[in-house]
């Protein structure tokens, strides 16, 4: 009975993700596209061509970095308004949740051709910076990395927020009254019980966002310009504009590492199973 039920997903994971990973793998290592994986020699040296190149590590380091913040930023950004969500019993609270789900709502397309707008020279937030003279003309905000971390950081909010969230409200309120009866002040409850308690659904909050951030193609496409690449615009620009299928895939399989390896260290010590045994 429990074969059976877990048929459908199985199936799905092979279909969708196993065999795709073993066909990129397969063309990374010298197979010809559309041939059984690993039918053809194996050869290493696409991924030393790869790896040998400045390039590759420049972006490689500069996605990474980007991932990192934009988890960062997200955390900062997303803890007060989970808190406010798990602990306050205000009618605005529905509100807030509607706000928080519409970034999933709008679609990352229309999210970023908004922050085109924004951004841009005649943008809103320029022209305002110029009707208050804080500027003497406008102000470069799109196609570079700050315009990056904002456009990922909005997208992958929703996915921060929620399980903060959730690990928050299971917190017993009780623990953080007992602290403050005994003369804790707010500050020390939180910095001691709720903070430590929580920080399970912070850590899976910044492993969605860091993955997701490095996987990111159209923000960094559109928002980032060529001064600004990340890997997934590297191996767009390996299989169309550089028509190097090989080095593509090369660079597609070393993402799907760092996202299995990200995984793994999660799972190894942030996971909550293992930390209750």
């Amino acid at each position: 009975m429990n074969t059976m039920l877990a048929a459908p997903i199985t199936t799905l994971m092979v279909i969708g993700y196993v065999l795709p990973s073993l066909l990129m793998l397969s063309i990374s290592l010298g197979g010809a596209i559309g041939s059984w994986p690993f039918a053809a020699t194996l050869s290493f040296g696409k991924y030393i061509e790869v790896f040998s190149s400045s390039y590759t590590w420049r972006v490689l380091v500069f996605t990474l970095i980007v991932s990192v913040a934009v988890a960062v930023v997200n955390a900062l950004l997303a803890y007060p308004m989970a808190l406010y969500l798990a602990r306050s019993r205000s009618k605005w609270t529905g509100t807030v949740f509607l706000i928080a789900f519409t970034p999933l709502a709008v679609g990352m397309n229309m999210m970023t051709m908004g922050w085109l707008i924004m951004l841009g020279k005649n943008g809103v937030i320029n022209y305002a910076l110029q009707a208050l003279s804080l500027t003497s003309g406008p102000v470069p905000l799109v196609y570079g990395l700050i315009a990056v971390v904002i456009g990922l950081a909005h997208i992958s909010f929703t996915f921060m927020l929620l399980p903060i969230e959730s690990v928050l409200r299971s917190i017993d309120p009780a623990i953080e009254r007992a602290s403050r009866s005994l003369g804790a002040p707010p500050w020390r409850t939180f910095l001691t019980i709720t903070l430590p308690l929580s920080f399970e659904g912070v850590a899976a909050g910044m492993l969605i966002v860091f993955m997701q951030s490095c996987g990111a193609f159209v923000i960094p496409l559109l928002l980032g310009g060529s001064s600004t690449v990340m890997l997934p615009v590297a191996i767009w620009e390996q299989m169309t504009v550089a028509n190097d299928r090989a080095a593509g895939a090369a660079l597609a399989t070393v993402l799907a590492v760092i996202a299995l390896f990200i995984l793994a260290i999660q799972l190894r010590y942030f996971n909550p199973r293992r930390s209750t045994q």
